[in-house]
């Protein structure tokens, strides 16, 4: 058996590998894809939680004032109603008079906090539902994820056998171009036949690129079956069966 039947050989093993691997890895980037949108949801949800809890701090200690102010204002009135004198009279009158000013101002900005307060713990809520629902569909792609693990797991495990078989009897020289392809190119072709176009004006083409190729390509799969790769893409080149027993019955 020539490099490239046996190259041909662990390129079958590859694609089936590739070909479990390809639905585990799509149920992994659509878990991944869950995973980022909860994690800015509950980033989105703590700081607005944050923001409820100084707001809430903020209105309790409006609150607060005013009780203050009330407070302070019935013992000027109390005081008012034992005035000795009128300059005495007038001085609580005005106090009362500062008093209810401050206290209008801060009721006003307590009315504002707490209108906004209710907003920021309706859009908490309406963010809490949304989380909740995003961790039902993380916890649904984190179950597929795992049946598709655990469905592929024997028979990856057998083809990743064979390919370490496959691979000890193809020549070191060759094995290291098919692994750096493998691993630089993960998603591209590793291989792919020479197509024949047309055989009369000797039109033979890479059949990922489709670039045409010299005949010298042909001639050396058709020989020894040695290491052929596409001077365009870099993808290793066979013949396909249908095409080497063409050549062969014309010779």
């Amino acid at each position: 058996m020539n490099i490239t039947a046996k190259l041909v050989r662990l390129h079958l093993v590859e694609v089936q590998i590739r070909g479990l691997t390809g639905r585990l890895k799509s149920a992994e980037s659509y878990l991944q894809a869950q995973n980022n949108q909860l994690g800015a949801l509950t980033q989105k949800r703590d700081a607005i939680t944050k923001q409820v809890r100084q707001l809430e701090a903020t209105v309790h200690n409006q609150e607060n004032e005013i009780a203050g102010i009330d407070e302070r204002i019935a013992k000027l009135r109390d005081q008012m109603s034992q005035a000795k004198t009128h300059k005495e009279y007038t001085a609580f009158v005005t106090e009362v008079s500062t008093l209810k000013a401050d206290r209008g101002l801060i009721e006003e900005n307590a009315l504002g906090s707490m209108t906004q307060l209710e907003e920021l713990r309706a859009e908490a809520a309406r963010i809490e539902e949304e989380h909740a629902e995003r961790e039902k569909l993380r916890s649904v792609a984190q179950a597929d994820r795992d049946q598709r693990e655990a469905e592929i797991r024997d028979r990856l495990q057998e083809l990743r056998d064979e390919r370490v078989a496959v691979a000890a009897e193809v020549p070191a020289d060759a094995l290291k171009i098919f692994e750096t392809r493998a691993t630089v190119h993960p998603d591209d072709d590793l291989m792919a036949p020479l197509e024949e176009h047309d055989r009369r004006h000797m039109e033979y083409a890479c059949g990922s690129c489709q670039v045409l190729l010299p005949m010298e390509k042909l001639n050396g799969l058709l020989g020894r079956g040695d290491l052929t790769l596409c001077t365009n893409c870099g993808v290793i080149l066979f013949l396909e069966d249908s095409v080497r027993e063409a050549h062969a019955s014309k010779r």
